[in-house]
């Protein structure tokens, strides 16, 4: 979930970490009143994934405020912690929301200059 304008909103796969506000954790009627976790919820939650998940994957957002296992790029939001198909709730530990940097990003080691010190 994210704020905007005031309301809650569902989250995309485009959204950063800095617009998740929380982790809708029931379903809710459109503008209806719904349970948010925030990030810093030390429990359990149910999560919608939007493909097959294992225990263990790191969930990032996608589309509709599902998740799905984090790939090279996204923001991962959970660990999951059982596996479950396209369209299941599965339980999630909540992490505090962080972007991952695609892996084609890397730092040549030619451009670091070490300076040797005594």
């Amino acid at each position: 979930m994210k704020l905007a304008e005031g309301k809650l909103q569902l989250t995309s796969a485009e959204d950063k970490a800095k617009d998740v506000f929380g982790v809708l954790t029931d379903p809710a009627e459109a503008a209806g009143p719904c349970d948010v976790a925030l990030p810093g919820f030390a429990g359990i939650v149910g999560v919608r994934v939007s493909a097959d998940v294992a225990d263990g994957d790191r969930l990032a957002l996608d589309a509709d405020g599902a998740v799905k296992k984090a790939g090279e790029s996204g923001t991962v939001v959970a660990v999951a912690l059982q596996a479950g198909k396209t369209g299941a709730l599965v339980e999630a530990r909540l992490v505090e929301p962080a972007d991952v940097a695609p892996a084609a990003i890397s730092l040549a080691a030619s451009a670091v200059k070490v300076k040797a010190t005594k």
